[in-house]
């Protein structure tokens, strides 16, 4: 749940006491969180068991090893949903760089890098074509790592706010050039064992977010797409 005060609470989002509190283009809304049969999947025992393999490793580090992480809390701060700058802890930032590097097969690091300018992670159109059993993801895409490629099952009309409905499919590479991301076919079969093989008018999302080699990552580039065959 994130709430920022001021002489009474003026933003919110997350969950809380059963609601959900987000903000859309309309203002605050509330609703009732839904009760998930089974929200322990295996992609999510997985993101759990990662954090806690991170969080014995910051035990064993040497008192230097630690020092360099709390020293690096200035460099790396960020800026939350509501624009306000917020510097992680070192143990977070250790957890989080890490977290990064995990996803695109890269070992932790004991020590905290130098900061890294992050480059441009924008997506302008996305052809999902179940005929050609392609993805074809274009767009602009500096060279800085590697791409998280994220989707989300099929989206009823006028539904806008997805954040919380996308899945990581898989990590691809970016073309030479910087204009497109991944092969279409192996996105394509990313989606298909994700959420399985979707059908001809559906409303799907696409999105991107790009991990440098220290952990960093751009924000997400996700649009809407339908599905189409061209055969």
């Amino acid at each position: 749940m994130l709430i920022k005060w001021g002489s009474i609470v003026v933003k919110g989002s997350g969950k809380l006491g059963g609601h959900v509190y987000t903000t859309t283009r309309t203002g605050a809304t509330v609703r009732t969180n839904g009760n998930v049969k089974n929200p322990r999947t295996e992609y999510q025992k997985a993101i759990r068991g990662e954090f806690s393999v991170l969080t014995q490793n910051w035990r064993q580090l040497t008192n230097p090893m630690r020092q360099s992480w709390r020293a690096a809390e200035e460099a790396f701060t960020r800026v939350n949903r509501f624009g306000d700058v917020v510097r992680l802890t070192g143990k977070n930032l250790y957890e989080s760089l890490n977290f990064q590097r995990s996803i695109i097969n890269l070992p932790p690091l004991d020590f905290a890098p130098e900061p890294i300018q992050l480059g441009i992670n924008s997506i302008a159109n996305v052809v999902f074509d179940v005929g050609a059993a392609s993805i074809a993801i274009t767009g602009s895409f500096e060279e800085q790592g590697e791409y998280v490629v994220l989707g989300t099952k099929a989206i009823s009309p006028g539904i806008e706010f997805v954040e919380n409905r996308t899945r990581i499919l898989g990590v691809e590479s970016g073309a030479i050039g910087g204009g497109s991301v991944g092969d279409p076919a192996n996105v394509f079969d990313l989606y298909s064992a994700r959420f399985g093989e979707p059908k001809v008018g559906d409303r799907v999302f696409i999105g991107t977010y790009a991990i440098n080699e220290i952990g960093q990552r751009t924000a997400s580039s996700v649009i809407s797409v339908d599905v189409i065959n061209t055969n």
